[in-house]
């Protein structure tokens, strides 16, 4: 048992030798601040190997001694310290949780880049691209009279000419107050560097035309409210009337013959100056995958148009339906001033300012032949 003990410290020893030398080396490098050039990494690489081998030895003379646990370290250490020539590294060791970056959080420590601000998707915005004449600075009421066609009628000679008549009507419309209102604390103000006054400034107006696409190209006048109650549209475009003798199709996607039936109906009834169609993107995705025929390779919507007429897109106008019609017949504009109003008084008490942007909107069908409304089938 004694050579067994004499061994062991004999592996020890050796094992000190070379944590010694790898500490030499690790002073060296800090007191010349670098890194550890080529001959001192090869050696700390090999003594590092040398005392892997050496605990490895360690563990088998104590298997073998039936000492599975653990070497006798009381003993082993009582030497070393009496070794005047031994240097002894005592290390206390536990079980720790790190701290992360978590702790860091919202401290400034760790750097945030800004990046430019992301603004809400806004998906078919396009009442000012299908050929609608908006006009702005709009005063009173707009009207627009109208009459009926006179008939004329074959006669034989003598014969007396029943009486013609001709109907006198009007069109009106006037503009219908329209408005958003974002109070907005000072402190939230002065604390973003003028970044939430701007953001307000840019969403009021974008909020605005928001609205009227949603009124422009919707098939029903009913809305639900802020408050989920349901209201009905004062302001609301031509598909509303087209809806209550709506072309029902045959499927769930409308064949090519469906859609020429629809231009034809509109071009029988008005001279089409700047027809289009107006539907959900899904929709458009589903025609552009409709066949016109089975060996020209072409499909029914390619490069945005149908039957040689533009597609716009828009969810205003609802999953279900197709909208075929020509916008110069349908008159469009903005009443008085557009009126933006940053308020610092009437909310003094709470310390905030009221942003209130105020306009007025009106719009009419001048021709309601002039657009047709088509529903697919649903399940």
């Amino acid at each position: 048992m004694k050579k067994k003990t004499v061994q062991v410290r004999e592996l020890v020893d050796k094992y000190q030798t070379n944590c010694n030398r790898i500490s030499e080396i690790a002073d060296t490098c800090e007191k010349e601040q670098r890194e550890r050039n080529e001959a001192e990494d090869a050696e700390y690489k090999a003594l590092s190997r040398e005392n892997q081998l050496l605990q490895m030895r360690m563990h088998a003379i104590a298997v073998e001694a039936g000492t599975p646990q653990n070497v006798n370290t009381d003993e082993v250490l009582r030497e070393m310290l009496l070794n005047k020539n031994s240097k002894v590294t005592i290390s206390l060791m536990r079980e720790v949780t790190p701290q992360t970056t978590a702790a860091l959080a919202d401290t400034g420590i760790i750097p945030v880049q800004e990046q430019e601000m992301l603004k809400p998707i806004r998906l078919g915005l396009i009442y000012d691209k299908v050929g609608l004449n908006i006009r702005s600075g709009l005063i009173g009421t707009l009207r627009w009279p109208k009459h009926s066609k006179a008939v004329a009628q074959f006669a034989d000679e003598a014969e007396r000419l029943s009486d013609s008549k001709i109907d006198w009507g009007k069109l009106e419309t006037t503009g219908h107050r329209l408005g958003i209102a974002i109070p907005v604390t000072r402190e939230e103000l002065e604390d973003s560097h003028g970044i939430v006054e701007n953001v307000v400034k840019e969403e009021m107006p974008a909020a605005i035309v928001d609205e009227i696409n949603a009124a422009l190209f919707t098939t029903t006048k009913d809305y639900t409210a802020k408050d989920g109650s349901t209201k009905q549209r004062k302001v609301y475009g031509p598909f509303v009337e087209a809806a209550k003798s709506v072309t029902n199709f045959a499927a769930a996607v409308p064949t090519r013959k469906e859609l020429l039936k629809i231009v034809a109906t509109v071009a029988s009834r008005v001279k089409m100056i700047a027809p289009c169609w107006i539907m959900t993107e899904a929709m458009k995705a589903e025609l552009r995958d409709v066949k016109v025929d089975e060996g020209s390779g072409r499909f029914l919507c390619e490069n945005d148009m149908i039957l040689g007429y533009p597609v716009f897109t828009t969810n205003a106008i609802g999953a279900d339906y197709i909208g075929f019609g020509d916008w110069s017949y349908q008159a469009a504009g903005f009443f008085g001033d557009m009126n933006l109003v940053v308020d610092p008084y009437t909310l003094a008490r709470n310390n905030a300012v009221d942003f209130v942007l105020n306009t007025r909107f009106g719009t009419v069908t001048l021709r309601e032949e002039a657009f047709v409304l088509g529903k697919v089938k649903t399940a």
